[in-house]
């Protein structure tokens, strides 16, 4: 089985198979405007960052559940929301009991003027969840600069549980909360988007006559969601029956894929074999993989072959099957099975519209037919010693010709051999006239492209999609036009032309629907994810995500269905959602009791580790990375090694063990790495100046910091820049500098909401906070604290935070609820001294 997904040159050691991909913020250079905040429904305007609903200019208050409830369903309008999913939004842990999201699901409707019965903006999806279906329009809503240094506070500037006047403040300085800090992308940069045994992008495994009579798609004028009119007209091809000797066998795969492209060639839309495949791999049932094919691909027709050896020669048998239709039967007889499956075929098109015609391409006597369908046979189920075998063994005039060629060379790439199969394409291609077989001259050229883009040459890869996708202007064969739209994407995509990428994801989706490849449709859903997730938006990231492993897990694709899993944990700890980030590592660890390579095994079990560490379950978190430290092979996978390395240090420096952490992410600060493990550098350089300053060795964190912020600035990583100022920041306060501290500190805030991921905010607001908590300057930690509010009922530390301050504020009732919430959120965390003693107790 191959794939197509997002990879990057860099992560793994010079020569390791691409297996990984970096969702990394190196290759974030766009600048991004304010995200808006303010959303208007009808009557209603709801501002989500001051936490306000209002019906016609006046204020509806809400509770902190029902607002966080509307917020979640309207922030992701764009698609149905899970029970659990809403579950761990609200609450911050998915085991809530249905009556209390029921409850507040009836408030959240009444305060919106909607019911159950109406549903005329919170819709019910049975069986699944809830969906926001009413219109949203978008107000204008320019940011407000951070509170200046002396900036006061009035009562309703206050966190939500906050006080109406602020007391004599706290003396004591305090320690931050136990709780590691969790850079997103530095935390995890490595999100595998695909795994070993999978192909980092597909080679569209077709018959080389292949060429669709359809014009090529137009996706700047047709929505990437929407479904071509031809979605109704899709066949699915069954793998074969074979009444013959053993040897034969090959018959049930060969034939499925001679016929499908048979169809395909005469202007049928079909589905790839690929997807059929998939299907069959979880069980060999006929009557089940015929109900699971029409479950999940929803073709109009079904064709079953049936094969039959007998004296007189071999009889292929057609059954066509129409929803809700009688089966329909085409025979075809002749003295080898080839022959007899294409007369079949032929007698066949006529019953779905189409019309035999002839290849476009070199033509390929009987031997060599049969040769190509038992090779895309073996291909098929990634057997490609059987596959490789074929080739060599075949007559030096049939190995010579164009089809087999590339089958040689779509062998090598498949199994890794990346050079090897550039130089086939290349001589290849030095053979074919653009003039007479542009088809496959374009085929030639798109695989090129992938294989440059294996081997890091991207702007190679790039040129070579672009040449590809010209010559097929005039040729549509929409399989081939989505699998190389999807390749330039990917090129583009690590080029830092996201947008240009993002053009091309949208096109490869409308070639994939009309191909009726949903596989492919996944994959891009895969390739989106990663691309909003360099482009600092792990919101539509997730979502992403979340419909590509809905169709992963469909089709049974567990390498896939765990890589898509992994970057949802990535982009959970992005949105500060670490009962979300626990649950679905969960389902990945389910995995491997399945067929996942080691790579893919070590991720699953790295995305465990750093959910457990979110959830403050250390000793489990322990278990995995040491297990991870001692499995991970630093010279062939550093980039593997460094994520590892930097999470030990982190929960080694929130338990105190200090000079672990130092020895822990010291090293992995000083590594030379590329631009895509710049976030995870950075990360342990912020580590280990941390640990520095607890170790008293303040002068040489100074002479590091100004290091990390020379470094920083030469990245042109907007991200790593922020750290790089709460650097600076933080040793400001160490070296007793608070005025220069504080407006590298405003400078790093106004920069992480710019951003608009929650964990940036959180560890710039949480550091600033705490050190104006501890020099008596609650005034501005108000304001600073209340950003974060919307996360404490999910987040240790921020809950912690808010303990703290309203524990300094003197205000009883509000430390009371955010203690708890921190306390239950805790695990093997503990609370700093100055959160836990009730106000007024010492």
């Amino acid at each position: 089985m191959t794939s197509s997904a997002l990879a990057t040159p860099g992560g793994f050691a010079a020569g390791a198979p691409p297996t990984a991909a970096l969702w990394s913020r190196a290759h974030a250079a766009i600048t991004l405007a304010p995200v808006t905040r303010r959303l208007r429904f009808g009557s209603h305007l709801i501002d989500l960052a001051t936490r306000e609903l209002s019906e016609d200019g006046r204020l509806r208050p809400l509770s902190p559940r029902v607002f966080d409830c509307l917020a979640y369903l309207i922030e992701h309008r764009d698609r149905a929301v899970g029970r659990d999913e809403l579950m761990a939004a609200v609450w911050g842990k998915a085991d809530v009991a249905d009556t209390q999201l029921a409850q507040v699901m009836l408030k959240a409707r009444r305060a919106i003027g909607d019911s159950g019965e109406a549903q005329q903006m919170i819709r019910t999806v049975a069986g699944f969840g809830y969906r926001w279906v009413a219109e949203v329009v978008a107000e204008s809503d320019d940011p407000e600069p951070p509170p200046a240094a002396d900036a006061g506070i009035t009562p309703d500037e206050a966190p939500a549980a906050g006080p109406a006047a602020i007391p004599a403040p706290a003396t004591e300085p305090a320690p931050r909360p136990t709780s590691p800090d969790r850079r997103w992308w530095g935390a995890g940069a490595v999100l595998a988007l695909v795994l070993a045994g999978l192909a980092a992008l597909a080679w569209q495994r077709q018959r080389l006559a292949s060429a669709p009579a359809v014009p090529p798609p137009a996706a700047t004028t047709a929505p990437a969601g929407s479904v071509p009119p031809q979605a109704d007209n899709l066949v699915a091809v069954l793998p074969a029956t074979v009444d013959a000797p053993a040897e034969w066998s090959w018959l049930r795969l060969g034939v499925m894929e001679f016929v499908a492209g048979r169809l395909r060639h005469a202007g049928q839309r079909v589905a790839p074999s690929e997807n059929v495949v998939s299907l069959l791999r979880s069980g060999t049932d006929a009557a089940a993989l015929a109900e699971r094919v029409q479950r999940t691909l929803e073709p109009r027709w079904q064709v079953v072959p049936q094969i039959r050896q007998a004296d007189a020669g071999w009889t292929v048998n057609l059954e066509l099957r129409e929803r809700g239709g009688a089966p329909r039967a085409f025979p075809g007889r002749a003295d080898d099975a080839m022959t007899a499956a294409r007369i079949a075929t032929d007698q066949l098109l006529g019953a779905v519209g189409g019309t035999a015609t002839e290849a476009a391409t070199p033509a390929a006597s009987p031997d060599a037919e049969e040769r190509l369908s038992r090779i895309d046979a073996a291909l098929l189920i990634d057997d490609l010693e059987t596959a490789r075998r074929l080739v060599l063994a075949a007559p030096a005039a049939v190995r010579a010709t164009p089809e087999l060629r590339l089958r040689e060379a779509e062998i090598d790439f498949v199994a890794g051999r990346n050079e090897e199969a550039g130089r086939v394409l290349a001589r290849l291609l030095d053979d074919l006239p653009a003039e007479t077989y542009p088809l496959l001259r374009a085929r030639v050229v798109s695989g090129l492209g992938a294989v440059h883009v294996r081997l890091g040459e991207i702007a190679q890869a790039e040129r070579e999609t672009t040449d590809a996708l010209a010559l097929l202007e005039s040729h549509g064969d929409p399989a081939l036009i989505g699998k190389t739209h999807m390749r330039r994407g990917v090129a583009r995509s690590l080029l830092g032309r996201h947008d240009d990428a993002l053009a091309d994801f949208a096109q490869a989706r409308i070639a994939m629907q009309l191909a009726g490849d949903s596989l492919g449709l996944a994959q891009i859903e895969l390739n989106e994810g990663a691309l909003n997730g360099m482009r600092n938006h792990p919101a539509a990231a997730l979502a992403s995500f979340e419909r590509a492993a809905v169709q992963f897990e469909r089709f049974g694709i567990s390498g896939e269905l765990a890589a898509a899993l992994a970057n949802q944990v990535v982009a959970h700890r992005a949105l500060l959602q670490p009962a979300a980030g626990l649950a679905t590592s969960e389902r990945g660890l389910a995995l491997l009791a399945g067929p996942l390579n080691v790579e893919t095994a070590q991720l699953i079990k790295l995305r465990r580790a750093q959910a457990l560490v979110d959830s403050g379950r250390w000793r489990e978190a322990d278990g995995l990375l040491e297990e991870l430290s001692r499995a991970i092979d630093t010279a062939r996978e550093p980039g593997s090694a460094l994520l590892v390395a930097i999470e030990r240090a982190r929960v080694a420096l929130a338990r105190g063990q200090v000079e672990d952490a130092l020895a822990l992410a010291a090293p992995a600060s000083a590594a030379t790495t590329g631009p895509d493990l710049d976030s995870a550098r950075a990360d342990a350089w912020l580590i280990s100046l941390r640990a520095l300053r607890r170790l008293d060795r303040v002068a040489e964190a100074t002479q590091a910091a100004q290091a990390f912020s020379t470094w920083a600035e030469s990245t042109g990583n907007s991200s790593v820049r922020i750290q790089a100022q709460l650097a600076l920041a933080e040793q400001a306060v160490a070296e007793g500098r608070p005025s220069a501290a504080d407006p590298l500190y405003a400078q790093a805030l106004s920069d992480a909401n710019r951003q608009n991921v929650p964990l940036d905010l959180a560890e710039v607001a949480i550091s600033w906070a705490d050190t104006l908590i501890a020099r008596g300057e609650l005034r501005r930690a108000v304001p600073i604290v209340g950003q974060l509010d919307r996360y404490a009922a999910g987040d240790f530390a921020a809950a912690a935070l808010q303990a703290r301050l309203y524990r300094a504020l003197g205000q009883a009732q509000a430390w009371r609820s955010a203690l708890d919430r921190a306390q239950a959120l805790a695990g093997e965390r503990s609370l700093p001294p100055d959160a836990d003693p009730e106000p007024g107790k010492h």
